[in-house]
């Protein structure tokens, strides 16, 4: 008898995600029999739907904004991958229980590598958000080489534990780690030195969202990557344009994720170019 995979997306919000597009066309391309649902879960009630994914018999979940780093205490097991960035974006269920990892680096990384022929080694990044993928981000960048890593969030709190684990995490690291304060200003201002600035925060999920940072902050030269993927041109990918630099919406950091999860889910490779086919079908209306 076939087997028929479960697979879901954990978050809250959910209705914008086109997670269950991509995953969709990927098992139609490998001929497989899957399904992926989207549950919209607040913090305080993940322990609580990650216990009844497991007894419904899911194979695996995603998780999304705010709940990848509610959810480390959560499991019985974590990837390193899921220790080095502190946050959780994919769960395996398995005999022993829950295992926690985290794809979203390996997306980036790949789809920064695949699409731009670009590393973040030796250069000046800057980090708009601090939250779950932007920490994954930050950390990914410092340890693949960067000159320097500028962190930036609203809250205070977020940036300065973040610049500590990266010192305590990647002791030998060369880049240096600047904590920024909470102060759009100081972002504007630090932005047009930076080679590579990318967008973690949920602005541009919302019709009508103010870009994160202005036209000024950008300059010729620079890459905006901005990880919100839900239209083709975001809010502060508008902005970047507006003073030439190059942008990149988050299509493919999903596509490069979600393809990673997969495979951790069932050991098979996902058909990722599929993915990422039918997410820009959708976003781009082509």
């Amino acid at each position: 008898m076939t087997k028929k995979y479960r697979f879901g997306l954990l978050g809250h919000p959910v209705k914008h995600s086109l997670s269950p597009l991509m995953h969709s066309a990927s098992f139609r391309a490998l001929g497989i029999e899957a399904e992926y649902l989207c549950f919209d879960v607040p913090p305080e009630s993940l322990a609580e739907r990650l216990a009844a994914c497991r007894r419904e018999s899911f194979d695996g979940l995603n998780l999304t904004v705010p709940l990848k780093e509610a959810a480390l205490p959560l499991m019985d097991r974590l990837d390193p991958s899921a220790r080095l960035f502190g946050a959780v974006n994919t769960v395996r269920f398995g005999p022993h229980g829950l295992t926690g990892f985290n794809t979203d680096a390996e997306g980036f990384l790949a789809d920064l590598s695949l699409s731009r022929h670009m590393t973040p080694w030796g250069r000046r990044v800057l980090i708009l958000g601090c939250g779950g993928a932007g920490r994954a981000l930050a950390i990914a960048c410092v340890k693949q080489g960067a000159a320097e890593v500028l962190l930036a969030d609203q809250t205070t709190e977020k940036v300065e534990r973040l610049a500590a684990d990266i010192g305590r995490l990647l002791p030998d690291a060369e880049a240096q780690v600047e904590a920024l304060t909470a102060d759009a200003a100081v972002w504007k201002q630090k932005a047009p030195g930076a080679d590579l600035v990318v967008q973690c925060t949920p602005v541009g999920l919302r019709e009508g969202d103010a870009p994160v940072l202005p036209p000024e902050a950008f300059r010729p030269g620079q890459l905006l990557y901005d990880i919100i993927y839900t239209s083709r041109v975001t809010p502060t990918m508008r902005a970047a344009q507006a003073s030439g630099a190059d942008t990149m919406n988050g299509a493919g950091m999903l596509a490069y994720q979600g393809a990673a999860a997969f495979t951790l889910w069932t050991g098979m490779t996902a058909d990722a170019a599929a993915m990422r086919a039918a997410l820009e079908a959708h976003i781009y209306g082509s």
